[in-house]
């Protein structure tokens, strides 16, 4: 039987970006970093997502490396997104081609901005540079071939018009928090409005509360699915992309199978009616953030 890969959506650059990919945030363990990446691989996962935050860049580089020497995947077959903070004494250019030496590839598919802001000092002294700046220099890096494509992450909808307005090259994703519990209704129309491909990350969100969700848990049995089967569907099924992360190999193919979950307009109906605005990134409480409630 023929391998069921990703499935894939054009972007506003004309690149094919697969919907279904593999988080790797606080992923740290090489062994189990190569496993769960050559697993995925032959799952049908095409897509790996990770940043310059995450500190796993040089562990997911290696496991490429492994992986690739073994003869049956090479570069080209990956499709492979990292993410940059705007820091104001960091300099993009060294900072992507450090990732490259890490990811030990040259060139990635996708560069995003990952957050509008760092984190000022306790004195609120400012470390960023303004998202002009930075964008600028995004522009720069791609055009040097360095990525083919840019786009942004935790971008609001003020953040995305004021971009608009002086981009000479228009992001072709925004990575966001999405799942049941934020659905983030307008900014989600809003992206496609404009042609901006929108990510879920956390799509899962806290496990612990979605398993004793009742409504969740009677759709999965509905289904013959689980909890987080009818989550990534749920995603999917509005043409949003999903990056669940897991380091355990039986859940790769069980996120993995949710593309083949078929939900119904009721359904999904009732999924929309979950929604309470609930984070589970919150800068407003996060030390690295500077405790700014950049939501509000």
């Amino acid at each position: 039987m023929a391998l069921k890969l990703a499935k894939t959506v054009l972007l506003n650059d004309g690149t094919k970006f697969p919907i279904f990919g593999l988080g790797t945030w606080q992923s740290t363990n090489q062994q189990e970093m190569t496993n769960l990446i050559r697993s995925a691989l032959d799952l049908g996962y095409r897509h790996i997502d990770t940043a310059i935050a995450y500190d796993n860049q040089k562990m997911i580089g290696d496991a490429l490396k492994t992986i690739f020497s073994e003869g049956k995947y090479k570069r080209e077959d990956l499709y492979i997104v990292s993410k940059i903070f705007p820091y104001k004494n960091w300099n993009t250019e060294q900072k992507i081609k450090q990732t490259l030496e890490e990811l030990q590839i040259d060139h990635l598919d996708l560069f995003l901005l990952h957050w509008t802001f760092a984190g000022p000092s306790k004195t609120f002294e400012i470390n960023h540079k303004p998202v002009h700046v930075i964008w600028a220099e995004l522009e720069q890096v791609q055009q040097k071939g360095l990525t083919k494509s840019i786009g942004v992450s935790n971008f609001n909808v003020q953040s995305l018009l004021d971009l608009w307005s002086y981009a000479k090259v228009k992001p072709v994703a925004n990575q966001v928090e999405l799942h049941v519990f934020l659905q983030q209704k307008r900014l989600v129309e809003f992206c496609q409005r404009i042609n901006v491909h929108v990510t879920a990350y956390s799509p899962l969100a806290r496990f612990n509360e979605i398993v004793q969700n009742k409504t969740l848990t009677e759709l999965a049995q509905k289904h013959n699915a689980t909890v987080s089967q009818i989550l990534l569907s749920f995603l999917l099924s509005q043409g949003i992309s999903v990056i669940p992360k897991t380091e355990k190999v039986n859940r790769l193919k069980e996120n993995f199978d949710s593309q083949d979950i078929q939900l119904s307009e009721e359904e999904i109906k009732t999924l929309k009616g979950l929604d309470t605005n609930t984070r589970v990134v919150q800068p407003a409480d996060i030390d690295f953030f500077g405790n700014v409630p950049i939501f509000d």
